[in-house]
């Protein structure tokens, strides 16, 4: 099951476009600026209805996952946390140098 954004109770904020793993999650500014999840690429992982603050993102009932793309899309979000989780040790890795170099460095 795929989720779907209300749009009448969306209030085009990115929380949801910024938490989806797999990015399927696209802002449209032709006619009315809207965002809009692609349900092939939804993996249901929930994650961009907990960023709503608005709550208007559900489950869509009337879709259901092929299992091919279901399974791309998970690789995808797989391959996303990955990268998510390499940049996050650098960054640590990059703090935890310069505390060291600033303990060593004379007052």
């Amino acid at each position: 099951m795929a989720y779907r954004i209300d749009l009448e109770r969306c209030i085009n904020c990115g929380l949801c476009r910024r938490a989806c793993p797999t990015e399927t999650i696209r802002y449209f500014t032709t006619g009315r600026r809207t965002h809009v999840i692609d349900p092939a690429g939804c993996i249901s992982c929930d994650l961009c209805a907990q960023a709503c603050p608005v709550d208007c993102i559900a489950p869509d009932p009337d879709y259901v996952h092929d299992p091919a793309e279901l399974a791309a899309a998970k690789a995808k979000a797989r391959a996303w946390a990955r990268r998510r989780y390499q940049a996050e040790q650098a960054q640590r890795a990059a703090a935890q140098a310069l505390v060291r170099r600033l303990a060593r460095a004379p007052v």
